[in-house]
């Protein structure tokens, strides 16, 4: 099965024609499937209230779909956020009285090559599985955004896998924690599979750990982690963003389905608890200036 998953901003109307709602907290997701096609589609409910549920939203996603009829500040934090978080991939809904100055508005962002769109919900469809994706296959990871208890099956965690593959009865590592858990079965879109691909959205039942054990942005892999508390380097501060950095300056990790504070000092982030190393950079916020996303740094 091929899986796509879509990043969706001020979208509802397009997606709740075109796909059915599933999971709900703070992120919504819906599904639809076309033959062997599982397009998932994450909406951030909360967004702008909560930051993090714009960028959980994001941190999954192949594809992001923008409607663009409304241009105010909360959709200059969008592109921002998704200019940092490298998605290079979407398309922009906007009628022709505002398609040059969103040509203008991301000209010099990683959404320069997105298409304008301003046809019907289901040729939305059509445009999103012209789009060509990119999967890693080097390492095995698969991050999980909820989790709960399933009468007669016992833990369920629902997830994407970002890399690599996960199969049934394998033994993963949980990371935060760092425990062995084994992967009873798994399901993509209620239908029980042996093997999930990269790109998948799955639902693990899980041996050898309880919901109570578990967060948002916890990883799964069939390695040991590496993990670090601080981070030595430049911050890359993003072009549209004015930000005095100085010691002690709060900072936050908010691209890998969690919200980790830390804080500034010299030319590292210290952060309050340690983080699994996934990727190479990190995308850092601040709930005190506008936009709230602000910048890279390298690992």
């Amino acid at each position: 099965m091929n899986s796509i998953n879509v990043f969706t901003y001020n979208s509802t109307d397009y997606v709740k024609e075109v796909a059915k709602v599933g999971t709900n907290s703070d992120i919504l997701l819906y599904h639809r499937k076309d033959g062997d096609d599982i397009l998932t589609f994450t909406e951030p409910i909360k967004y702008p209230e909560k930051i993090s549920s714009l960028t959980d939203s994001i941190f999954p996603s192949d594809v992001s779909i923008i409607n663009a009829n409304n241009i105010d500040r909360n959709f200059g934090e969008v592109i921002v956020s998704l200019d940092l978080m490298g998605k290079n991939n979407g398309i922009i809904i906007v009628n022709d009285e505002k398609r040059e100055m969103v040509k203008k508005i991301i000209s010099n962002t990683n959404l320069k090559d997105y298409s304008l769109f301003s046809g019907k919900p289901m040729e939305l469809i059509d445009e999103i599985k012209k789009i060509k994706i990119k999967r890693s296959t080097d390492k095995n990871y698969t991050v999980i955004d909820h989790f709960f208890k399933v009468k007669g099956v016992g833990t369920v965690a629902l997830g994407f896998v970002l890399s690599g593959k996960i199969e049934k009865r394998q033994k993963m590592i949980v990371s935060d924690i760092d425990r062995e858990i084994e992967v009873k079965s798994i399901q993509m879109n209620d239908i029980g599979v042996d093997t999930a691909a990269a790109g998948s959205r799955v639902g693990l039942a899980l041996k050898n750990i309880d919901p109570s054990d578990m967060d948002r942005g916890m990883i799964l892999s069939d390695k040991p982690f590496e993990y670090q508390n601080e981070i030595r380097g430049k911050i890359n501060v993003h072009s549209t963003v004015k930000v005095e950095l100085s010691d002690n300056y709060e900072i936050f990790l908010s691209d890998m389905m969690r919200y980790q504070r830390g804080k500034l000092e010299n030319d590292r982030i210290m952060f309050e608890n340690k983080i699994p190393v996934i990727k190479k950079n990190i995308v850092l916020a601040n709930n005190n200036i506008v936009p709230r996303v602000f910048g890279t740094i390298d690992f």
